[in-house]
Parts: structure tokens; sequence; C-alpha cells
């Protein structure tokens, strides 16, 4: 999974799965751009297109071309159907929704003025509640699935339209994040331990999600578009 050379932009790299995913891509030869929206170092407002032409174009004026995009940035959040309120359903689907929408659009966009036909790799983070149940999540999980299905369809459209530009979902299961804990409402995960727990190790590591993003992101993956690749330790399938 060398990535040596290859240049790749990261959202929501402050902490957790991007910031482990930047540490990644820079441990096997890679330049991670990482940006988030307070900043990591570069900040970005995944919501707003000015802020993605911004870092776009700053990425190429120093390093000449994107290879790779991985959009990583979400929020997470809970709380039962009756306690949503419509302005905080329509943030999660900002964010994870249309934040991605418009990273992968500009994203495109550039590698297809780098070469022709266009080649590059994205990936997006989504979760594996976009095809699990769960009580108290349904924003969260309503935006994930709209981001899985969404990333497979673009993936599609692409190789159909002739560009080299691989698009592929991980899909991870409850990981140990700052975000993902923080989120969680006071009594609402009475034990965060048994939470994330998982057949084969718990809790799972943001840096086991950033191995399958580097190898989705690596020529060893060159073949693999379209696809959605669960990173939970079998915790879906009990």
């Amino acid at each position: 999974m060398n990535l040596d050379g290859k240049i790749i932009l990261v959202t929501g790299a402050g902490s957790g799965i991007g910031a482990a995913t930047v540490a990644l891509i820079r441990a096997r030869g890679g330049v991670a751009i990482a940006t988030d929206l307070k900043g990591a170092p570069t900040r970005l407002d995944v919501t707003k297109a000015d802020d993605w032409d911004a870092v776009i174009a700053d990425s190429v004026a120093r390093y000449g071309r994107i290879d790779g995009l991985v959009s990583n940035a979400g929020i997470a959040g809970a709380g039962l159907l009756v306690e949503i309120d419509l302005n905080e359903f329509r943030r999660f689907t900002a964010v994870t929704v249309e934040g991605a929408f418009l990273g992968i659009q500009k994203t495109v966009a550039q590698m297809r003025l780098q070469s022709f036909p266009a080649q590059g790799s994205i990936v997006v983070t989504s979760s594996v509640m976009a095809t699990q149940a769960a009580p108290g999540i349904a924003s969260y999980a309503a935006t994930k699935a709209a981001l899985s299905n969404m990333a497979r369809a673009i993936g599609i459209e692409l190789g159909r339209k002739g560009d080299f530009i691989r698009v592929n979902v991980v899909a991870p299961g409850g990981t140990a994040t700052p975000m993902l804990i923080d989120a969680m409402p006071p009594g609402f995960v009475d034990d965060p331990a048994s939470w994330v727990d998982v057949p084969l190790r718990e809790p799972q590591r943001a840096e086991d999600i950033a191995e399958t993003i580097a190898f989705l992101l690596s020529d060893e993956a060159s073949f693999i578009t379209s696809a959605i690749m669960a990173v939970d330790g079998g915790w879906s399938l009990t």
C-alpha cells in the first residue's frame, strides 16, 4: 500500500479517523493535506463551495495536482424521534451529504483538468449504520445511508464516462473517537465499552479504519470501485 508521491486531500482531519488517516498517508510516503472546520492546519467548511475552491486551488498551487480525496468530515449525535429538531436534522444532511457531494464534485473537476482520462481515488467515510438499525440515531443513519449510495452511484457514473477515478466507501462500526463519544447525550450510552464491543477486539480504533482507507487510495486497489467495505470486526453481523 505504497502512497509515494500521492497528493491526498483529507477532510475532518482534526481528530479520530481523519487524523489517523493523515498520519498513515504520510507514513506511506504520500502528501496529506489535512483540513478541518476548526483548522487542521487548513480550515475547510465542507458545506461551502467557496471554501472547497480555495482549498483545491491552494493545494494545486503547492503540489501541482490532487490524486485523492478522503471525504471524512461528519457529525455525530443521538436523540429520540420526538426530540429531534428539524434544523438539527438538516445540519446532518448539510455536513454529511451535501459536504461530501461538493467535495467529490470539485475534486473530480480538478482531476479532469490534470489528465485525460482523469485518474484518482476518492474514499468516503460512512458507517455500518447506513444499513443497520438502532434506536436514537435516525438523523445519523439516514444521512449515512444517503452518503453510501450517493458515492456508489458516482463511482458507476465516472467509470461509464471513461474516467479512471475510483469512488469507494468505508463503513466503520462503533469506533472510539472523541467526536462520537462527545456527541452522545448524558445517559444515552450507559456503557461505552460494551457499545463499541466487537467479536475480534474492543474497542475498535481509528487506525483500523485508516488502514482500509489507505488501501483504497493505493494502486493495489486499482480494480475496486463503488464498493462499501465494512470495517467493524464483525459487529454488524452480531
